[in-house]
């Protein structure tokens, strides 16, 4: 053991507790000659006020007196302040107390008459190297559980985040998890693009006060979220406007607790920065900056996905609607077919609960449903009648055509069954692979509801339309024939309902 008289220059606090004022000066003066912060007191219930605190690192207590005997006091001293080490200081102990009083934690055992300083001495110094051990390995593990948690958290969280494709209730959902992540009570996430000079624009904001600042334009070298999302490193604050780089625009957040945590978003063509500001409980540690780059990191993955997920959405709309329009144009007899096939479609897939990927799927496989028409025989489809075999055996080749039209857009993969089997049949006897029942997608299955009702009630060569009731009657009549029964229930019930409001 090292000598007593060298202290660290923070002096270590020790509480003596003894009925006899005399003694318990004693004690606490030589230990205050060895550089200790020594506290006396007589009565136990002030010394239980005292170390409430978790200031001290060792007591040294009398095991005999009046109110309160030295066991029950340390008992209530670690309750209170668990890494406070205790010391028993008696006139009439033996063997058998001394080993009741281990048993309660106690750290050593000392008789009042035989004491020798140096042997206090020592006991004190140990005491209190032990306390700071316990609570070295206390805090470490508390650490090691915080770590813990944040690493599940922000692996459920990122493996959430990956899963969504749309932009804005990624960009929601990442704010919420990270502010809850590190105990936060405001966040941002900010997406920003280089304008023409050296300049940023916000291009998108999501969290507290995200649409005020939403299109703000920053000059170079303005704004922490601007510094955060060039260098690719994090920025810890106590607050905002302590750094040379604030910028009120982009940086204020709408809390007055200190705590400022700013984390670049990048990844590929993703710039940005999510921000969170005010803890609870205190500032940000470093903890929280390595959870809040990790989860950062992770979500400009996920935000290069679904801005790659938008552009193909922008892509399946504008290329479906002007292929429609040129379907249109080409088969005269049903223009607007495709779109309120497609429209109709929806009001079914509504009611199904489907994911919104599938039904996105079937809403364009429905407005695309009759598109191999284009590479049909332009005359027949002007004609508009189908009456030999042969014009009918043509028509019927407009699945297979539509798929191997649209076969080579790989973004469109998914929608392909669903075109190619549009005319199958529930009893099997469709084309063009003759598939039943479930064997039939069941986007197609809804397809083929939509698709016949429209046909039935629009004027076309084949006849007078029927009225929407009358369709519906023969919809019910070939339901477990030719259509999916539950589809057609659904599709009845809903067009009665709302249906013309849809259409």
């Amino acid at each position: 053991m090292a000598a007593l008289a060298v202290m660290e220059p923070s002096r270590t606090r020790v509480l003596i507790v003894d009925d006899d004022p005399s003694f318990a000066g004693m004690v606490s003066e030589v230990l205050a000659e060895k550089g200790y912060d020594a506290v006396r007191c007589t009565d136990p219930a002030e010394a239980l006020a005292r170390a409430a605190d978790g200031s001290f690192s060792a007591a040294v207590v009398d095991l005999m007196m009046p109110t309160m005997s030295g066991i029950e006091l340390a008992d209530r001293i670690k309750a209170a302040s668990p890494d406070t080490q205790i010391v028993i200081l008696t006139g009439h102990g033996d063997l058998e107390s001394a080993v009741e009083g281990l048993k309660h934690g106690v750290f050593d055992y000392l008789q009042k008459q035989t004491i020798q300083l140096p042997r206090l001495e020592r006991s004190i110094q140990e005491a209190v190297e032990r306390s700071r051990l316990t609570r070295e390995n206390r805090e470490l593990l508390d650490r090691l559980r915080e770590s813990n948690r944040l690493l599940k958290a922000l692996q459920d969280i990122t493996t959430s985040l990956a899963a969504d494709p749309y932009l804005d209730r990624l960009l929601a959902r990442l704010v919420a998890s990270a502010k809850e992540l590190c105990g936060a009570v405001a966040g941002r996430a900010l997406l920003l693009e280089k304008t023409h000079g050296d300049g940023l624009v916000i291009h998108t904001c999501v969290g507290e006060g995200g649409d005020a600042i939403k299109g703000a334009r920053l000059q170079a070298g303005e704004g922490i979220v601007g510094l955060v999302s060039e260098q690719d490193e994090a920025v810890v604050l106590s607050r905002a406007t302590d750094h040379p780089r604030y910028c009120h625009r982009c940086d204020e957040m709408p809390t007055t607790l200190p705590g400022f945590l700013c984390a670049p978003l990048r990844h590929g063509a993703v710039h940005g920065a999510l921000i969170l500001a005010g803890r609870r409980g205190g500032e940000f540690g470093t903890e929280h900056r390595d959870v809040l780059m990790s989860l950062a990191r992770q979500a400009a993955v996920a935000i290069e996905n679904a801005l790659y997920h938008e552009r193909a959405i922008n892509f399946f709309t504008h290329t479906s609607e002007i292929l429609v329009s040129v379907l249109d144009a080409a088969d005269v007899f049903y223009a607007g077919h495709s779109r309120a096939v497609a429209a109709l479609a929806d009001m079914v897939t509504r009611r199904l609960g489907l994911a919104d990927a599938d039904r996105r799927n079937v809403h364009f496989a429905a407005l695309l449903h009759d598109i191999g028409k284009l590479r049909l025989d332009p005359d027949i489809l002007k004609a508009g009648l189908f009456t030999t075999d042969e014009g009918r055996r043509h028509m019927q080749e407009h699945p297979a055509l539509g798929l191997e039209l649209l076969k080579p857009i790989t973004m469109w993969e998914e929608i392909l069954p669903l075109i190619h089997s549009h005319h199958e049949r529930w009893d099997g006897t469709g084309y063009p692979r003759g598939l039943s029942a479930e064997e039939i997608p069941l986007g197609a299955r809804v397809i083929a509801v939509a698709d016949a009702f429209d046909a039935m009630s629009r004027s076309s060569p084949h006849g007078t339309p029927r009225t929407p009731e009358e369709a519906l009657e023969e919809l019910e009549r070939c339901a477990g024939t030719q259509f999916d029964p539950r589809i057609v229930r659904l599709f009845a019930v809903e067009y009665r309902r709302k249906g013309e409001l849809i259409r």
